[in-house]
């Protein structure tokens, strides 16, 4: 594609973004519809509450959810740390320099917001957010417990979705100089993989929120750009 693929509802809706994984067959396992559907009906009937669907944001959901929200709430999570955990070679990357995308893994806390949804655009809004989370099997839809900062339901249950360690695309531990340099030099269809760090940066930085790890990632992949852009 010579021009960038932005991640939209419409793009979403029109099968824009579906269409651009199908190009490239192969690449990643991608989940039919009718499973999706499937995993859908089943998120909803596991609802720990019928009465309120709450969604988890602690990536690009927090800038561009593409769904319909209803009410957005301040939150944290404990269990689960945000992290660039499994590679891409479609949106922020390609296959001669894959990227690197965010997930949740086990251990620590993770701030965000919870988004949530009523009840007669539930399947609608859901069915949206899963061809986006669920395109292919690299998340495992979680219900985790999340803390407000107000009375907000303390306790509430949020959908999050969780990195499936078990996933080919996982990769954990990552020494600092693949790290960095994958984050500063990947690009695919839908943009640069730096754009997806700086702008996570700012919109914690807008919440109110402290990531001092995502904030020495960001210093350090603008440096690398720095003195890559010299060489």
């Amino acid at each position: 594609m010579n021009k960038e693929q932005k991640i939209s509802r419409e793009s979403l809706l029109n099968g824009e973004i579906q269409k651009l994984a199908e190009s490239r067959p192969g690449l990643i396992n991608l989940m039919p519809d009718d499973v999706r559907t499937k995993l859908v009906q089943e998120t909803i009937d596991n609802a720990p509450d019928q009465s309120e669907f709450r969604v988890f944001a602690y990536g690009s959901l927090i800038w561009n959810p593409a769904i319909e929200i209803e009410s957005t709430y301040r939150c944290s999570i404990t269990g689960y740390h945000r992290s660039f955990c499994f590679w891409t070679v479609l949106g922020r990357g390609s296959q001669e320099l894959p990227g690197l995308m965010m997930g949740l893994e086990s251990g620590g806390t993770c701030d965000g917001v919870a988004y949530s949804i009523a009840q007669d655009k539930l399947e609608t809004e859901l069915d949206l957010l899963f061809r986006r989370e669920m395109m292919s099997y690299v998340y495992k839809p979680t219900w985790v417990k999340a803390r407000y900062e107000s009375d907000y339901g303390i306790g509430n249950d949020v959908l999050a979705f969780v990195v499936d360690p078990e996933n080919d695309r996982y990769c954990t531990d990552l020494d600092e100089e693949t790290l960095v340099r994958s984050l500063a030099l990947a690009e695919g269809p839908i943009g640069k993989n730096c754009d997806y760090l700086y702008q996570l940066v700012e919109h914690l930085e807008e919440l109110g929120y402290e990531d001092p790890e995502m904030n020495a990632l960001a210093d350090k992949v603008r440096k690398f750009q720095e003195s890559y852009t010299k060489v």
